[in-house]
Order: structure tokens, then C-alpha cells, then sequence
């Protein structure tokens, strides 16, 4: 045990300072430690790549890197891989290649621990969240009648749904049993167009796709993607290095200088109308394995970024909106189009929209990604239906000039939320009240109760967590 230590995330945005800090080697400690700590408060960390609240912590705090093994084998027809809690996504992709296997789902990092990525619904594109294929949860708690720790395991019903994204908040998570498949590749290449019609229609043809909205050059680049049965392209090796060395670097490095170094509005806008659009090599066409093909360095950088996701009937207007938005806060126009100033005027933020003008100006292309309906309770994707779409705004400020993008944030997240049902993702920024994010659930009493039931102490809240918790629902 290490006591009065502080860690920090990778966005540097928040600090935790637990007054008893562990690093169990094993599911037996971490029952010991569970029993020394009896009537405090426990929460498990991963890697910290979330910029939310979800990871704080000020009384006991478990991180779990030690748990990860990994174990695959066969259910019937389906693979299953029984993995240890802290046990990154790049090293859970390894062990799965060992056996032509790969992730049902995969985000656009690996850095993130399992139990990390499932708890916050981390996703990537034309897929389900990496929480819907969840076929089980083992996790330690206290047993509600007898205050004794036991090891229960979630595999059915509304307590599978809540343990698939539970934000930390049933106990602490040993192992998850997820649904795998067969390793397979990738064929992708990249177009541009003007008209998000265009980059719809291409999905049909194209499922893996995701797309970027270019700032200030305002066209969509389209990263066409789909399953392939060639193998690997000759040049696939080539593309590789292009793509590590020209979008994940030298990319990141100019909008680095851009922002951090010479902070010129003039600049920025330049480059995304004319330099950026060079980085990118259109119909180059290469099919590589999809655990290569599917991530990226994206962790390279600090940086902090808000996404949300809105249902596929919204997201014309829900563009729209934030290419306005952005061009106000940009100091580029002082009010919005007349549908969309009638929009703002009707939920009573002209004020806020007053005070973002010119306080923020984008740096960054706004990736959108397609997620299926999850069968969770409180994913962002959760409930039938329509696809869910997720826009992300990143920042690459320095975390003391991120004042502007925060104010931008917050308006997205509040105006965005009421008018086209977005939903802040719940492991980045998410500048909702408690009541705000609860009432955009509609099974989040349902949440609500398996939470209640499993710890209805308390004991693996936090402040953030309790307060969801708490929260009236209309």
C-alpha cells in the first residue's frame, strides 16, 4: 500500500488523491484489501485515458494492471475471452492474433485497461460499443445481508446490461467475458465531398466507415472502410508507415505548432483549407489486418476532447449546428442561421451563445463514428432503434489555455443535449448536471436499482457517481 498518493490523468484535467493507494497481484489481495477497508469508499482506476469524474477518487483507490490474463476459448460457436480486469486492449489484441482472433469492436486507442473501456462504453465505428459484447462480469463486493465480501458474477438480465457500462459503480470488476470473433481485414481508402448525403449513401457499401468534418475547409474526408476477404495488400507495410509517420505525427505536430507555439487564428485556418488536405492520399486503396487497421496513435498527444452522440434522424442538424457553433466561437460570425438562433432562443441560451463568441477557436477535424444500438442501460448507444452517431471535439491546448474550449464544451454539451437528444460520452469531458445526463436514459432507474441493490451502501461511488445516482429522473 502507498498512502497520500496523486495521480493524474493523461488529459492532466483532473488529479486523484487517494488516501490508500494498491496495486493487488491478484483477486485474493484484492478480497484482503475489500475486508481492511470495510466502511470506506473503493474505486478502481485503468490507464486514466478519461477526462471525466469517473475516475476520481479520494478515499481507496485499486488499480488493477496486474489482472491481466487472457483466456480464449469456445462457447458453442461463439469465441469468448475470459480477461483480467486491468489488462490493456493492445496486449488483450496480441494474445487474441495468437490465435487468429481479434475484438467483436475496437476504439481508436489501446491504451485503455478492459474493465476501463467497457465501463465507459468506448467505441469505434459501424460496430456496437465494446460493452454490448459482454457475456459476463466478475466482480467483488459486499454482500448487502451478511457485509461480507464475495466474488459475484454478472451474466443475464438487467444486472448483465448494467455491469456491460456500469462506470465503476457495482464493485470492483476482476474479470470480463467478452464475445470475440475470428480475425479478419480491413479494406479502407479515403474521399472527400462537400455533401454529408454523399457520406451516408457510402455506408451501405462501406459499414466500417467514419468520417471527418474538416474546420474552417468545412468538406468531409471519409475514411471508407468494410471487411475484406483479399489478404494483405504489398503495399499495406508501405501505408503503415505513411499513416504513423504523416497523419498520427507529422499531422498532430503541425496543429501542435499551430496551437501551442505560434497561436495564430490565421494560421489554423489556412492550414485546414489548404496544407492538411495534402497529408491525405485519396483512393489509395490497401486491405491490412483490422486490429492494424482499425486504431490509431491517437494517445501520442495530450489533449482533451468532449464527444456526443446523437440519434441518425439528428445529425444533419446536429452538424449543422456545430459548424455554426464553431464559427461563432471562432470570432468568424456573431450569430447563428435563423433556424438555428430560433433553436437557441427557444431552450433560453442566447446569453451563453453571447459569451462564447470568440472565446474558442477549433483546431482539430470533428471524426464522426457510427455505433449501433447497445443492449445495455446506460451506454451511450443504449436502446433499439436508430444508430447513434458520435462527434468528437478535440482540443490540443495546453491544459492552462484550455478556459476557451471548456466554455465550448459546456455549451455543446447543454444545448446539444436539449435539442438533438446528445448524450456527453461518460469517460470524457461531460459538463452535464447529475439530473441532465440521467433524464437522456430512459432505463437509468433501472441503473439505478441493480446499483442500489448490489452496493446499497455506497461504498464504489464517488461524489460524480452518487450524484447520478441521486438525481431525480422526470
Amino acid at each position: 500500500m502507498v498512502q497520500s498518493v496523486q495521480r493524474r490523468n493523461f488529459g492532466r484535467n483532473q488529479v486523484l488523491k487517494p488516501s490508500a493507494f494498491y496495486t493487488p497481484a491478484d483477486e485474493q489481495e484484492i478480497l484482503q484489501i475489500l475486508d481492511r477497508h470495510r466502511g470506506q469508499r473503493i474505486r478502481a482506476v485503468g490507464r486514466l485515458h478519461s477526462w471525466s469524474d469517473a475516475v476520481l477518487s479520494d478515499d481507496v483507490l485499486l488499480d488493477l494492471r496486474r489482472l491481466n490474463a487472457v483466456q480464449l476459448h469456445s462457447e458453442g460457436d461463439q469465441l469468448v475471452a475470459e480477461v483480467g480486469a486491468g489488462c490493456q486492449i493492445k496486449r488483450l489484441l496480441k494474445e487474441l492474433n495468437r490465435h487468429d482472433a481479434t475484438l467483436q469492436s475496437l476504439g481508436l486507442i489501446t491504451e485503455q485497461t478492459i474493465a476501463g473501456a467497457i465501463s465507459t462504453g468506448t467505441h469505434g465505428s459501424g460496430r456496437h460499443s465494446m460493452s454490448h459484447y459482454v457475456e459476463g462480469v466478475r466482480l467483488a463486493r459486499y454482500d448487502a445481508s451478511t457485509g461480507k465480501v464475495v466474488i459475484d458474477e454478472l451474466s443475464a438480465g438487467e444486472p448483465l446490461q448494467a455491469a456491460r457500462c456500469s462506470l465503476g459503480s457495482l464493485g470492483i470488476i476482476l474479470s470480463v467475458r467478452i464475445r470475440c470473433r475470428e480475425q479478419y481485414n480491413v479494406k479502407e481508402h479515403f474521399t472527400e465531398t462537400r455533401r454529408l448525403s454523399h457520406v451516408l449513401d457510402a455506408e451501405a457499401s462501406f459499414p466500417l466507415q467514419q468520417f471527418y468534418l474538416i474546420p474552417w475547409r468545412w468538406s468531409y474526408f471519409i475514411q471508407h472502410r468494410r471487411e475484406d476477404d483479399q489478404p494483405r495488400s504489398r503495399l499495406a507495410r508501405l501505408y503503415r508507415i505513411y499513416w504513423l509517420g504523416v497523419m498520427d505525427y507529422a499531422l498532430h505536430l503541425q496543429i501542435l505548432l499551430m496551437e501551442r507555439v505560434l497561436r495564430s487564428r490565421r494560421s489554423i485556418r489556412f492550414s485546414f483549407r489548404h496544407i492538411v488536405p495534402a497529408f491525405l492520399i485519396r483512393n489509395w486503396k490497401v486491405t491490412d489486418r483490422s486490429s492494424s487497421m482499425l486504431v490509431m496513435k491517437h494517445e501520442a498527444f495530450r489533449h482533451i476532447e468532449i464527444e456526443l452522440f446523437v440519434p441518425r434522424d439528428q445529425l444533419a442538424d446536429a452538424l449543422d449546428f456545430a459548424q455554426e457553433t464553431i464559427e461563432v466561437a471562432g470570432g468568424r460570425q456573431s450569430t447563428l442561421s435563423a433556424d438555428n438562433q430560433q433553436r437557441i432562443e427557444g431552450i433560453g441560451m442566447q446569453e451563453d451563445l453571447a459569451r462564447l463568441h470568440d472565446q474558442y477557436f477549433h483546431h482539430y477535424p470533428i471524426c464522426v463514428r457510427r455505433v449501433l444500438p447497445d443492449d445495455t442501460l446506460i451506454s451511450m448507444a443504449s436502446g433499439s432503434g436508430q444508430d447513434w452517431y458520435a462527434l468528437s471535439f478535440i482540443s490540443y491546448a495546453k491544459p492552462a489555455r484550455r478556459a476557451g474550449f471548456h466554455l465550448f464544451a459546456s455549451f455543446m454539451a447543454r444545448s446539444m443535449s436539449r435539442l438533438f437528444h446528445a448524450r456527453p460520452h461518460w469517460g470524457k469531458i461531460c459538463p452535464l448536471e447529475a439530473d441532465e445526463l440521467t433524464a437522456l436514459y430512459p432505463r437509468f432507474d433501472a441503473f439505478r436499482t441493480i446499483c442500489n441493490t448490489l452496493d446499497p451502501q455506497g461504498v464504489f461511488q464517488n461524489d460524480w457517481t452518487t450524484a447520478l445516482l441521486e438525481a431525480d429522473i422526470p
